[in-house]
């Protein structure tokens, strides 16, 4: 067996631009695991590696989704194993890179068994607002309808579509996967003090914005309405700011300093969720990078010698 780290971290950590050093350092090569970097034509809210990047480590598993399509997790984790295949093949090693929880839970642990979708029930919900999903599915399975959130109306349709069909709640369902991780990843996990992951947070904004985030966005949304992608941190405020709209309770600000706002709120928010995330995980390695990134160097070198 083959052994491949999972390396991540909340958003703005950093956990990109270090592996790309790591891997070019160490010969490795990397398996994208950032649900928005697997999307075409989604570039600057992303994050993508630059085309620097892609010259001096090969990457897998960018750019292979159409913005059209739904790439769920049950494809990840064929076109991940087909990736480690293809690695091992040559003799190299992977060094697994991402932000996304649910897609390294599937990863890490699995996925448990669901129903397949069911287009009649699809179109009976294509009217139904996505708060009132939510709410839907907060009355079914509280439990899940919050790890889903309020905004991810594919997954908060999936919830109830699973429930729909089984009559089990997706919670349900989900507690009777194994507890115990797949022993051919080992998780690291990185963080950075609060102030310091701030501060980055607060860089990355104000450089998405210079680099054209609106134009982006308008495009996309122009191009791809029905996107599920548009959801994400950085398109959903941007889409807001447009329209001049805020979510329940928060006030509207106004101009380019009030987006930054939006978007760097949003992004702590989901840097919360994603340390939830990574907890239940179970983490082999942690480490903060404003203290331990020599650790994590010798660590890294050794596990891969």
């Amino acid at each position: 067996m083959v052994q491949s780290i999972i390396l991540t971290g909340p958003t703005a950590v950093g956990k990109s631009s270090l592996a790309v050093d790591l891997a070019e350092a160490l010969g490795l090569e990397i398996i994208n695991a950032d649900s928005v970097c697997f999307y075409e034509e989604f570039n600057i809210g992303s994050a993508k590696p630059s085309i620097e990047d892609l010259k001096r480590v090969p990457h897998h598993l960018i750019n292979i989704a159409s913005p059209h399509e739904i790439y769920h997790a049950g494809k990840f984790l064929k076109d991940c194993d087909r990736a480690l295949s293809d690695i091992h093949a040559r003799g190299k090693r992977a060094l697994i890179v991402g932000g996304s929880g649910f897609y390294l839970k599937a990863l890490r642990m699995g996925l448990w068994e669901a129903p397949a979708t069911s287009p009649a029930f699809r179109k009976e919900v294509e009217t139904v607002s996505t708060e009132e999903l939510f709410e839907e599915l907060s009355l079914i399975d509280p439990t899940h309808a919050l790890k889903v959130g309020s905004e991810d109306r594919y997954r908060l349709v999936r919830g109830l579509e699973i429930y729909r069909l089984s009559g089990k709640k997706p919670s349900e369902l989900e507690a009777m996967m194994p507890d115990h991780p797949k022993p051919e990843f080992s998780l690291w996990v990185v963080d950075r003090e609060k102030t310091e992951l701030d501060r980055r947070m607060h860089s990355r904004v104000e450089q998405m914005i210079e680099a054209g985030l609106v134009n982006e966005t308008q495009r996309l949304r122009e191009k791809y309405p029905e996107a599920k992608t548009l959801n994400a941190v950085g398109y959903a405020q941007v889409i807001q700011f447009m329209e001049g709209t805020v979510p329940p309770g928060r006030k509207l600000k106004r101009g380019i300093n009030g987006l930054i706002d939006e978007i760097e709120l949003a992004h702590r928010q989901l840097a919360k969720q994603q340390r939830t995330w990574f907890k239940n995980l179970k983490a082999n390695e942690s480490f903060t990078l404003d203290q331990d990134l020599n650790d994590l160097k010798e660590k890294l070198m050794n596990f891969y010698q």
